[in-house]
């Protein structure tokens, strides 16, 4: 019994790993400014990807897991733009 107690913890450590989240990195070095896409591995499982548009005070965006909660709380400010998404690279 114990044997097979092992056994899946190691099969659950291991799916667990092989399955973390990829998104689209896209974060400017200053507000407005340009970047370019890299990709980055969710290191949490209740992250997301994320494409955000600020709209004000200055037209900026970004793109990067994300918590889920964090992206609820930026959809709920006027100026942000917020896409979120469960798939690699949906953003």
């Amino acid at each position: 019994m114990k044997t097979f107690q092992l056994l899946f913890v190691l099969l659950v450590i291991c799916i667990s790993s092989t399955v973390a989240l990829k998104c689209n990195r896209c974060v400017p070095g200053s507000v407005g400014g340009r970047c370019f896409n890299t990709v980055e591995t969710c290191q949490r499982p209740d992250e997301v990807c994320a494409s955000v548009i600020i709209t004000f005070p200055k037209p900026s965006n970004f793109k990067r897991c994300i918590k889920e909660s964090d992206a609820f709380i930026l959809k709920s400010i006027s100026s942000y733009h917020v896409f979120t998404c469960s798939t690699d690279r949906c953003n």
